[in-house]
């Protein structure tokens, strides 16, 4: 059975040590783990993803952190994800961490709600198409 959070913090620690990073603070991934409980995988990606690029927590690998955590928890999820499919998610992480998902549009919401719903879609269309 998945847990609620599918990765723990100390997965995710891990996951970065692997790439010569270490945990700067602790609080973005913490609070997007508890974000993301009840929510979809792709909302519980979007959480992280935007806590890792955007917080930055770790001292290197931020980016390679974020890409290795979707497929990890993708994975855990038994959602299979082609080659071509991850080509895609590498795109979005660059272009999230390029752009450190500025909001242009405007929205009335919070930028972080709207961070997270582009995200969200992003990651979505990379995995499936949609």
């Amino acid at each position: 059975m998945i847990s609620e959070y599918i990765l723990s913090k100390e997965e995710i620690r891990s996951i970065n040590e692997q790439y010569g990073g270490s945990l700067r603070m602790d609080a973005e991934i913490e609070t997007a783990l508890e974000a993301g409980k009840g929510k979809t995988i792709f909302r519980k990606i979007a959480y992280l993803l935007r806590a890792i690029l955007v917080g930055h927590p770790f001292t290197d690998g931020n980016k390679r952190t974020a890409l290795m955590v979707a497929l990890a928890m993708l994975e855990k999820s038994q959602i299979k994800v082609e080659e071509k499919q991850k080509e895609r998610i590498v795109e979005e992480i660059r272009k999230i961490a390029s752009e450190n998902i500025r909001d242009r549009r405007g929205d009335r919401q919070p930028k972080a709600v709207n961070q997270i719903k582009r995200i969200e879609r992003l990651v979505r269309y990379a995995v499936t198409g949609d």
